[in-house]
């Protein structure tokens, strides 16, 4: 087999499934969705030692993807999963899986060469990363910063090192310098963001928000951190203020990177926020003046807590169900 046509094969199929399943205002590509809305059987077990499988029973194929890993590993199996599938590959048991695509190392076997590649072109396409790279200012320059790279890699639903290969294949990065970055500790990253304190839990992640996320959909998990960067107009008694968020919302604390502005200037805060609860959250900031709530800007964010999925069949189809039901 060959391994470049097996690989711009895979470019082609992805391609394809990118155009037939719009991406709307999420900032993500959404697999679960493409799988389900294709028919294709999909379950989520706690595999020992195996990210992923395809099984064929009479004559179908479907997909059994861990639940003992995170949101990002799990997405991106998903993808390699539907790789193998609409590439005509055969039963696949996958231990392992390589993140860099199209750049895997020689050795590596074309068909799961090819099925990296195609899930590293479905959620890493140059047109997201683009279209992320626009909204938030980010130069080519700056996306050579992985403070900058960790945040495309939450908007994209991947990981940090699967953002660095996104933007080899995106021509932002080279090879050799996505290499070096790879290594770069998320850890590092989220410390540089919040205060270690408000980060309850290890693997959760830490969003850098702004006014430039605005009508976008993310996908994140339930113990997520949300540093909302705003600027109040306290001169002129614009302030920012968190309106709506729904009950499980909590301000955790707040920041001021910048004490010593001017009179007249704005004043820079990071509001940290964060779901108390599972599910779908609507996060809303209004800059205003509190005592006659008259509105400069907004902030509305939607935002898809409910991070990994759990033994059984994906989420979207348990409660489609429960809906059909009721």
């Amino acid at each position: 087999m060959n391994r470049r046509n097996e690989v711009l094969r895979a470019v082609a199929e992805a391609a394809k499934i990118l155009t037939e399943f719009p991406t709307g205002n999420r900032t993500s590509f959404d697999i679960v969705g493409a799988i389900t809305e294709r028919g294709i059987p999909l379950l989520f077990r706690p595999l020992e030692n195996l990210l992923g499988t395809v099984v064929a029973i009479g004559g179908i194929s479907g997909i059994m993807v861990t639940t003992q890993r995170d949101l990002h590993v799990q997405r991106f199996t998903l993808a390699h999963e539907l790789g193998h599938i609409l590439l005509g590959h055969q039963l696949s048991l996958d231990r392992t899986i390589e993140v860099a695509g199209r750049n895997a190392p020689a050795a590596r076997p074309v068909e799961e060469v090819a099925a990296d590649t195609f899930a590293s072109e479905l959620l890493g396409p140059k047109r997201l990363v683009m279209e992320s790279a626009k909204r938030q200012g980010w130069t080519k320059q700056k996306l050579h910063q992985p403070d900058n790279i960790y945040q495309l890699s939450l908007r994209l639903g991947i990981s940090y090192q699967a953002a660095c290969w996104a933007l080899v294949t995106s021509k932002v990065l080279s090879s050799s310098q996505a290499k070096g970055l790879q290594g770069a500790p998320v850890k590092n990253q989220k410390q540089a963001l919040a205060p270690t304190e408000f980060i309850v839990n290890s693997w959760a992640d830490v969003w850098a928000l702004t006014k430039a996320d605005t009508e976008t959909s993310l996908e994140a998990g339930p113990d997520d951190l949300f540093a909302v960067h705003v600027q109040d107009h306290a001169s002129a008694g614009y302030l920012w203020q968190l309106v709506d968020t729904g009950s499980s919302a909590k301000i955790v604390g707040e920041r001021c990177p910048n004490p010593d502005f001017a009179y007249g200037e704005q004043s820079t805060r990071v509001v940290y926020v964060r779901f108390n609860d599972r599910g779908k959250h609507r996060l809303v900031f209004e800059h205003l003046r509190p005592w006659n709530k008259a509105t400069l800007d907004h902030i509305e964010i939607d935002v898809d807590g409910h991070g990994k999925e759990h033994v059984g069949h994906a989420r979207r189809f348990r409660l489609e169900a429960v809906a059909r039901a009721a």
